[in-house]
């Protein structure tokens, strides 16, 4: 399955076929086939929903990532449509026998935006500030990064990663574009401040920053010099495009009818009921599933007056929750109804339906047991206080106050009200760390893995429960499944992670993560990795 080139990999554990199994039938990321020949120049313009703001190497914000996915890459290339691992800055890889150590020759002759050469050494101060943070410069331990115990540098081109505990998700974390993207020595050396500034960053990508503008706009430019692609790429030497320019677009009628005119060659998160107006205008559709957590509302439970403490809350709004209806009223068949804490196709992925049927009897009959009765209006107080809870829309997904808004009509039959702001993307994070009514975080972590869940989960991950005490039955589990290489025994793992997350009521599934891209007409090529975000090293556009 991997290139002859590699020595030894991780082949030994069926996991990995598994995984490209799962991929293949899903489509995992995917591409626009191109017509024609392939013409080298010209400039392309990308719409985007969602500023650009805070640009640290291991933030995932949806909008970023479309621009550094294209400036930093890393050691392995995780092929979307088979979910093959490749080799890209590395041109070999060996595993050892008990998982604990992971050694890579570098490709000779890579180079970073600033001309120094990539070697074992600047690898070695990536992947120690992910594993360990770097306390001095402000950098915080990556919560991909479970089990590191260090990097070795055996010669110029050689490095050991080793790891303390074996962890069947490792190889894919490398390949992942915000956990191990190699950037150069001269910004790890700056603090977080000066690693947030992407006209700092140095990368050995395909095309590097020309300007920025503010928190709307990007301009890339082409690398002349690069000729080091993944293997499997279309082609070789440097992209084919001179220039993107990324640029800050909120309104979702002004990105279809720039698409329409012209002025914009991709837009990225169509509005479902857009997808229809793009395809009947000359344009292309180019639906993403994006592998890893489905889109969810996480419950946060650091507070002591949050109604949903209550168990037998959080299963009755999970019981009142119907996601069939929310697909049929504002998304589209682009967008496929849960039935898993993981998106349809990703590796290894539980099944979950018979926690998340819609049940209104069910719903109201919880929320009576728990104590909450009816008022004049229909919603439901205890002890004179309303069952109100305040969700937030959340910025980064175009989908998500259309979805809110028929999930407050299906809770409010249950007796439950939710009320729904619309907070800017700096208010939101500020209200995410001090609001005291913030109960239900809308969001998903992505990467082609099922160990996702350890790294959301996990107490000593991003804790995204921030429950207190942790939850010891479920720390167990996440971790059980990362040590796990038999594949039927692993799926078990991950089931059983499942049945604890749903048994809880700890997640509320809304729908499997889609990212909705508008293609003009004369877009070639245009390709995503694993997790759906953009690469156009093989885009180029037609005459």
């Amino acid at each position: 399955m991997f290139a002859t080139r590699f020595r030894r990999t991780m082949l030994s554990s069926a996991t990995v076929a598994v995984i490209a199994t799962a991929l293949t039938a899903c489509g995992g990321g995917a591409s626009d086939q191109p017509v024609g020949d392939p013409v080298s120049g010209g400039t392309l313009t990308f719409y985007d929903p969602v500023e650009y703001n805070a640009w640290k190497p291991t933030n995932s914000i949806w909008s970023n990532s479309q621009v550094s996915n294209n400036l930093a890459e890393r050691l392995i290339w995780q092929d979307p449509k088979t979910g093959e691992y490749r080799p890209w800055l590395a041109e070999s890889y060996q595993v050892s026998d008990d998982h604990l150590a992971y050694t890579f020759k570098l490709k000779p002759g890579v180079t970073f935006s600033d001309g120094t050469l990539l070697n074992a050494e600047v690898v070695k101060l990536n992947f120690d500030q992910h594993g360990f943070g770097n306390e001095k410069l402000g950098i915080t331990q990556d919560p991909f990064w479970t089990d590191y115990a260090g990097t070795d540098v055996v010669d110029d081109q050689t490095v050991v990663v080793r790891l303390a505990k074996p962890n069947a998700g490792f190889i894919q974390i490398l390949s992942n574009y915000r956990a191990s993207s190699i950037l150069g020595k001269s910004l790890l050396e700056k603090d977080l401040n000066g690693q947030s500034d992407l006209r700092n960053w140095v990368g050995t990508g395909p095309f590097v920053v020309e300007s920025v503008n503010g928190t709307t706009g990007v301009t890339l430019k082409r690398r002349d010099d690069y000729n080091w692609a993944p293997d499997g790429s279309a082609h070789t030497g440097k992209a084919y495009l001179d220039r993107i320019v990324f640029k800050t677009v909120p309104e979702a009628g002004t990105r279809v009818g720039a698409l329409q005119s012209g002025e914009a060659q991709i837009a990225r998160n169509i509005a479902p009921y857009d997808e229809e107006t793009v395809t009947a205008g000359g344009g292309k559709l180019l639906p993403i599933s994006v592998q890893g957590e489905t889109n969810d509302l996480t419950v946060r439970l650091d507070n002591p007056a949050s109604p949903l403490q209550d168990k037998q809350v959080r299963l009755a709004l999970q019981a009142a929750t119907d996601r069939a209806a929310i697909n049929e009223a504002v998304l589209s068949p682009n967008y496929p109804i849960p039935t898993s804490a993981l998106v349809k196709g990703t590796p290894l992925r539980g099944d979950s339906s018979k926690y998340l049927n819609h049940d209104l009897a069910k719903a109201t009959s919880l929320l009576d047991a728990a104590g909450w009765r009816p008022g004049a209006d229909g919603i439901r107080v205890e002890d004179g206080k309303r069952l109100s809870i305040h969700l937030r829309v959340a910025p980064y997904y175009q989908v998500s106050q259309s979805v809110l808004e028929v999930l407050r009509s299906q809770w409010r039959e249950a007796g439950v009200e939710i009320k729904i702001t619309s907070p800017s993307l700096t208010e939101y994070e500020a209200q995410e760390q001090t609001a005291d009514d913030w109960f239900l975080t809308q969001g998903q972590t992505s990467t082609a893995e099922p160990s996702v869940l350890r790294t959301s989960y996990g107490s000593d991950r991003q804790d995204v429960l921030e429950k207190s005490p942790a939850d010891a039955q479920l720390d167990a589990l996440l971790a059980a499944q990362s040590y796990e290489f038999d594949t039927a025994k692993r799926k078990a793992a991950i089931q059983a992670v499942e049945d604890r997350i749903f048994g809880e009521a700890y997640s509320i599934p809304l729908y499997d993560e889609t990212q909705v891209f508008g293609l003009a007409s004369n877009v070639q090529g245009f390709t995503t990795e694993s997790t759906g975000r953009s690469w156009f090293y093989d885009t180029w556009i037609s005459g």
